[in-house]
């Protein structure tokens, strides 16, 4: 019952999300000076063929009426169809982008928790020395640290100074993919992966707080296997609610990082279809980030009420 109550509240926020993306980026758009049809066929075609245009593409009616239309598309499960490659539907423009995208942001989360789980629990079995200090104030800094900054870095020295990366790219298929996607996901852990390293520490210094890891101390169990039996599975209960809210984020964050490396995701998709004032692409992979972080964010409930108990018998 718990799990049809949390996908049925999940289902109705992508109702939601969806209404708010469509009519605010229906808005936001016309706020910004230019023409959509002028973007498309340049400064020296006549006002007649842009007013042609503009009418093939309906920009002349009412902002309301437009609105309107969108969402009876969105409705029918239709993105629309571009602007600047007409008769092109969206769904088809984003799509294989959205595959790389989402590529890059799983091998980042895959990478931020083989850094971060293992990193967090040494720095709570160090706590209060100075290595805990020096790594606790790492994870500050490259928290701190913007994903495009850490990509320009990351570029300069490891793909222009050093060659042990391509400069950017995308081979198309994997195995292949894997020499030009570490870099940029690892651009993309110097987010996630400190993040995950100071949560693994705080729940691992609870959890050797806890009754049951003294007595299993007084009880003689070695150090290692309380480590492993009883500190890190309570370390790793938090991880799975980080990770699940922030993999959206991830996901819009790697559209940033991409630009930086040429990878052929949905940030290249986005700038040209921000330079041609593309709306309905615009919108569509606007509306595919959101619905993703909701889609991400019910996944993480599922998992969390199928691996912890306590959630099960409060509800």
């Amino acid at each position: 019952m718990l799990v049809v109550r949390t996908t049925f509240a999940r289902a109705l926020q992508i109702v939601i999300v969806g209404l708010f993306v469509t009519v605010g980026t229906n808005l936001l758009v016309r706020l910004v000076p230019g023409d959509p049809a002028r973007a498309i066929l340049g400064e020296k075609a006549s006002p007649e063929v842009v007013r042609a245009l503009r009418h093939e593409l309906g920009l002349d009616q009412p902002v309301i009426q437009q609105i309107a239309r969108s969402l009876g598309r969105l409705v029918q499960g239709d993105l629309g169809t571009s602007f600047g490659y007409r008769g092109q539907e969206v769904a088809s423009l984003i799509g294989p982008g959205l595959g790389v995208t989402a590529g890059l942001a799983a091998v980042a989360i895959a990478l931020s928790l083989v850094v971060g789980v293992p990193g967090g629990l040494w720095l709570a079995l160090v706590r209060r020395t100075e290595a805990d200090l020096i790594g606790r104030l790492g994870t500050t800094v490259l928290l701190a640290l913007p994903s495009f900054m850490a990509a320009l870095i990351l570029l300069y020295f490891v793909s222009l100074k050093l060659g042990l990366a391509p400069a950017g790219g995308w081979a198309g298929s994997w195995p292949e993919n894997a020499r030009y996607v570490w870099l940029p996901a690892l651009a993309l852990t110097t987010y996630l992966g400190p993040l995950i390293a100071r949560t693994v520490r705080q729940a691992a210094l609870d959890a050797i707080g806890q009754p049951f890891v003294e007595a299993a101390r007084a009880r003689g169990v070695p150090r290692r296997r309380i480590v492993a039996c009883h500190v890190l599975p309570n370390a790793l209960l938090p991880v799975i609610t980080l990770v699940g809210f922030n993999a959206g984020i991830l996901v819009s964050g790697a559209v940033i990082v991409e630009t930086v490396f040429a990878v052929p995701g949905l940030g290249s998709r986005l700038l040209q279809a921000m330079s041609t004032r593309d709306l309905p692409v615009m919108q569509g992979i606007a509306l595919v980030t959101a619905v993703s972080i909701v889609l991400f964010n019910l996944l993480t409930d599922l998992l969390n009420i199928a691996v912890d108990p306590r959630i099960r018998r409060t509800h």
